[in-house]
C-alpha cells in the first residue's frame, strides 16, 4: 500500500505547496518526543513507566498521562505528535515509488477529477499562485505526469492534461490510498469517523492562529534550559 498524503484534500497552505516537495525529507522528525507526546513516551519494550505503567498498546510504551495529570485536550495532541512523522513515513513512501510528494499529488488530483484545465484555473483549483503552479507543472511535465496543449482559440492561454501513462499511474495510486484509508479505519462506524474528520477539521482551522499566539509567549517569556554544571560554567563571561 501506499500514500502521498490525502490527495484531494482541502485544506493546504496556498503558498505552503511550494515546499511540499520537499516536506517528505523532514530530518528528525522522528526524533523528536513533545512533552505533550507523554502518553506514548517509549519507555522500553516490557519496563515499567512512571506510576508503575508497564508496556501499552502501542507496543512497549508506557503510558504517562494520567501520572503527569494531562487533560484531554494535551492527550490529543500527543497523539498528533506521534502521528506526525508516522504520516511523513507514508508520504515517503509514495515519493518513492511514484515520485509523487504533496504538493504534486494536489495537482495530478485536480487533473484527475477537472479533466484539462487552463492553468490559472488549475492554480486556483489547487490553491497556489500562478508561480507555484508553473513550477509544479514544470516538474511533472519532466517526470511524465503532465503535457501543456495550445489553447484553440486563446494563443496566450495553456491548457493542462495528464498524460495517458499518468491517468494509469494515478488509478493505481488512488485504489492504493483508499485501500489504506480503509484499513486505518477499519472498526470503526461511520458516525465515529464523521465526527474524527470534524475534530481535524476544527483543530486545522485553528492550528495557524494557535501557533502564532504560542509563538509571540514563548518570544515574550524565553525558557531557560538546563545546562551541565560544566558548561555553565564555561559559559560565564571571564572564565
Amino acid at each position: 500500500m501506499v500514500c502521498t498524503g490525502n490527495l484531494a484534500s482541502d485544506g493546504t497552505d496556498a503558498d505552503g505547496a511550494v515546499d511540499a516537495d520537499s516536506a517528505a525529507d523532514t530530518d528528525g522528525a522522528g526524533d523528536t518526543v513533545s512533552a505533550m507526546d507523554a502518553d506514548s513516551v517509549d519507555a522500553g519494550a516490557g519496563t515499567g513507566g512512571a506510576g508503575g505503567a508497564g508496556g501499552g498498546p502501542g507496543g512497549g510504551r508506557a503510558d504517562l498521562s494520567a501520572a503527569l495529570g494531562m487533560d484531554t485536550a494535551t492527550r490529543v495532541m500527543g497523539k498528533l505528535f506521534v502521528l506526525a512523522p508516522r504520516l511523513v513515513d507514508a508520504l515517503d513512501l509514495g515519493a518513492r515509488e511514484y515520485g509523487m510528494s504533496y504538493a504534486r499529488g494536489r495537482v495530478v488530483a485536480a487533473l484527475r477529477a477537472s479533466g484539462p484545465v487552463l492553468m490559472r484555473a488549475l492554480s486556483e483549483d489547487v490553491g497556489v499562485t500562478p508561480r507555484t503552479i508553473t513550477g509544479l507543472i514544470d516538474a511533472l511535465e519532466a517526470d511524465g505526469w503532465v503535457e501543456r496543449r495550445a489553447h484553440p482559440t486563446d494563443r496566450r492561454a495553456t491548457i493542462v492534461a495528464l498524460t495517458p501513462a499518468a491517468e494509469v499511474a494515478y488509478t493505481r495510486l488512488d485504489r492504493s490510498y483508499r485501500d489504506l484509508s480503509r484499513d486505518l479505519v477499519s472498526g470503526l462506524p461511520e458516525a465515529d469517523q464523521e465526527r474524527t474528520l470534524h475534530v481535524i477539521e476544527h483543530i486545522s482551522a485553528r492550528l495557524d492562529d494557535a501557533m502564532s499566539r504560542a509563538t509571540v509567549a514563548l518570544e515574550a517569556d524565553p525558557p531557560v534550559l538546563p545546562q551541565h554544571p560544566a558548561r555553565a560554567r564555561r559559559a560565564r563571561p571571564g572564565r
